[in-house]
């Protein structure tokens, strides 16, 4: 039975997946390899300009570095790293500018798919002639979820394999470029850029709008009210939600002080110095003709009287960068928490955490007594009993000098600080209400412990499940089992979030298994790498299910490792900020990340 075509490989450009292939040394001149850096840097900045909606200015870099390339006219055999490194890129940058459905994605649809699924014809009871009917779908349901093109039923029926179920019926398949095309319209939103959806689809079209020119005027410390402190927080909790993104409510958007002042369809949202006649307060003060915000959400007369106070004093922005978004001035909860642990002492921040530990045992198990023992960088909490809790604080400190000494961190007498919670459960009832109590999910039966850890340290814990059982083949005792979390939270000590198969990888490489253990991860890693279609996708969260992912990460890991501890280092550094692990793992690598993937697949045993 062959496998059918996955949506992955049509969403990234196929790269060689024969090798992680060495640089060429010396084939290309010094000056030229410097042409190609720059373009390089040139091709980075496009995602900027798509996320400032310059979309235009975006296109004209791509195609000011297509003829660059040209120039510079490189044979195949020169084609060495630096040249890898700009196409991945320039893929990149080209996948970052969004896809316009009528011009782009119509076309497709009209060449293959509406003499089937028209007014005439509505195979299926679809019709695809027009947006609306693509939206509604047919009578085996919606074929579109914005955002989540892998989960669209349209990509499935265009890539499945078996003729009988693929689109278009009785027809070539759609070439690898239209499907990209109509997967990455899918991934910006699915978002309809005509003027009528029920017309036919690559007929309606918007004319260009042309650029309103906004005039910011900063702040003379005259005004009365703040913009970043009072009307921004005002804007980015009630009408952000509606007023975003390529298709605003009204056509009004807050996402940036210039978006605010440029104002909307009315063509007075906001007139400074004349509230008045400005369409927001009539919206917000008065309510009429309409109240906004709409439905249950309510500003309070205070808030309201606020943005009229703002616009009466000429609407003045008092921020640093009248580019950024208004999301980026008004901190979250999670921020403002991050705050307020920040200003605690230390000793503050150290009892928060043992106040910590007994509520959450609590919540999980209040019919359980619990005991605690404290150690440099433990608080640890069960019902084990306090000898056992004395000697899992012990091994605990082990693992964390091994750590500081393996990978040359300074000691320091407290790695997390207030210290991080280890959660101790006699028996596997309390583990899992952990989890269903804690953090509503239910626990896999692989699965005998695991780590949280916030952005700022807020939450810092490991919980398991302390069997006391003697290490077997394919199981960690509850020493090694400790060690793995300790590795874990060493890793995210920072509060960042890492992907699940290096957390887990390095925390059983770090647990202290032998060589048997390894041999049969790598048998269940083989089995479960057998099944990926795209080989780039391995290197994502939630590929590989809970009993898979540890097995696979602890090889992958050790795998990066073996190209280098520095470069290893500086991936992990990479990954706390990257878009996407492969992101990151190309940039520090310097090589596709599909071929990279494949040659971590060849360190394993072959499937028979």
């Amino acid at each position: 039975m062959t496998k059918p075509r996955h949506i992955l490989t049509v969403i990234v450009t196929v790269q060689s997946i024969c090798s992680v292939p060495e640089p060429l040394s010396g084939a290309l001149p010094r000056e030229v390899r410097k042409e190609l850096t720059s373009l390089i840097k040139e091709a980075r900045s496009v995602s900027g300009l798509v996320r400032r909606k310059n979309i235009d200015e975006a296109r004209t870099v791509l195609e000011k570095i297509k003829k660059r390339i040209g120039k510079l006219n490189i044979d195949e055999d020169e084609r060495d790293r630096t040249w890898r490194t700009l196409q991945t890129q320039l893929q990149k940058a080209r996948n970052a500018i969004p896809v316009s459905f009528e011009n782009e994605v119509a076309p497709i649809l009209t060449s293959g798919c509406v003499d089937c699924h028209s007014r005439e014809q509505a195979s299926a009871s679809l019709r695809l002639d027009t947006f609306s009917g693509l939206r509604q779908g047919g009578r085996n349901g919606p074929l579109l979820q914005p955002r989540r093109p892998i989960n669209s039923l349209i990509i499935a029926r265009l890539t499945a394999n078996d003729p009988r179920q693929r689109m278009p019926r009785d027809a070539k398949p759609l070439q690898n470029d239209q499907l990209n095309i109509i997967a990455r319209w899918i991934a910006g939103g699915a978002i309809f850029d005509g003027e009528d959806q029920e017309a036919p689809i690559g007929e309606s079209a918007k004319e260009p709008v042309p650029e309103v020119k906004v005039e910011v005027v900063m702040a003379d410390g005259s005004e009365t009210v703040s913009f970043t402190d009072d009307v921004a927080p005002i804007m980015v909790n009630f009408c952000l939600r509606c007023h975003q993104d390529d298709d605003p409510s009204g056509g009004f958007s807050v996402v940036t002080i210039k978006d605010v002042l440029r104002g909307g369809d009315s063509g007075n949202t906001i007139i400074p110095g004349d509230s008045a006649n400005s369409y927001l307060w009539h919206l917000v003060g008065l309510q009429d003709p309409l109240k906004m915000p709409p439905g249950q959400a309510l500003l309070k007369r205070s808030q309201a009287r606020t943005i009229k106070r703002w616009i009466d004093e000429d609407a003045h922005f008092d921020g640093d960068d009248s580019k950024a978004t208004l999301r980026s001035m008004v901190p979250t909860e999670v921020e403002k928490e991050s705050g307020r642990l920040a200003s605690m002492s230390d000793e503050e921040f150290g009892n928060r955490r043992l106040e910590q530990a007994a509520t959450l045992w609590k919540r999980a198990a209040p019919r359980e007594e619990a005991t605690s023992f404290i150690s440099d960088n433990f608080c640890v909490y069960g019902n084990p009993g306090k000898e056992r809790l004395k000697q899992l604080a012990e091994w605990g400190e082990s693992q964390v000098a091994r750590l500081q000494e393996r990978y040359a961190e300074d000691h320091v007498d407290t790695v997390w600080r207030g210290r991080l919670i280890l959660f101790a459960c006699n028996d596997r009832f309390e583990y899992e209400e952990f989890n269903t109590v804690l953090r509503d999910r239910r626990t896999p039966r692989e699965i005998h412990g695991h780590v949280v850890i916030t952005l700022g340290l807020a939450t810092a814990y490991a919980i398991f499940h302390d069997r006391s059982a003697p290490a077997s083949a394919g199981a960690l005792n509850s020493e090694q089992l400790l060690n793995s979390l300790v590795a874990q939270a060493w890793l995210v000590r920072d509060g960042s979030n890492l992907p699940d198969w290096l957390q887990q990888g390095f925390g059983v490489l770090e647990s202290g298994v032998n060589s048997q253990f390894m041999n049969l991860s790598k048998q269940k890693a083989s089995t479960a790498m057998a099944g990926i279609s795209s080989l780039a996708a391995i290197f994502n969260n939630g590929v590989f299910g809970p009993g898979d992912v540890s097995a696979v990460g602890s090889l992958m890991t050790r795998f990066l490792q073996t190209q280098g501890n520095a470069k290893f280092g500086r991936l992990v550094e990479a990954l706390r900020s990257a878009d996407s692990p492969t992101q990151a793992l190309e940039a520090v690598y310097g090589q596709p990340a599909d071929a990279i993937a494949a040659a971590f697949l060849r360190t394993l045993p072959r499937q028979r």
